[in-house]
């Protein structure tokens, strides 16, 4: 386990919780991601990048309301403190996806850190449930 050298409490312990992509549009290949991203390490950490199995591209996106519009834009770092925890939800923070041209019912997620560790998980994939009011 401590290959390299490493003590495990000083790397940083992603754990994903309640992760989901949606299912793209009919046509479209470009979707998101969201998810509970829980730090477990003693040691803070910065998510710089990820891939999902089956995407082209993933990026990091947040959600900010200008003058009554809102607007997605990529972010490059996100960063997580010690022990605790980021959500990725719905007009919020979220991992858009792009160039998907197949989703697994739970593709593959990697999660990677500016130190270039790499922390794999699966998700499922969702349609998107109309609700009746």
């Amino acid at each position: 386990m401590c290959a390299l050298g490493f003590s495990l409490t000083t790397m940083a312990e992603l754990v994903v919780e309640d992760g989901y992509v949606r299912k793209p549009i009919p046509g479209r290949t470009m979707t998101a991601a969201f998810m509970t991203i829980h730090n477990t390490a003693e040691k803070d950490a910065i998510l710089t990048s990820a891939t999902l199995e089956g995407a082209e591209r993933v990026e990091i996106h947040t959600h900010t309301h200008e003058d009554g519009v809102m607007r997605m834009r990529q972010i490059f770092e996100l960063p997580i403190k010690a022990g605790e925890s980021v959500t990725l939800e719905p007009g919020g923070l979220h991992l858009m996806i792009f160039g998907l041209t197949k989703l697994p019912e739970n593709p593959k997620l990697e999660l990677c850190t500016e130190d270039k560790v790499c922390y794999s998980t699966t998700i499922t994939s969702k349609s998107l449930v109309k609700k009746h009011h």
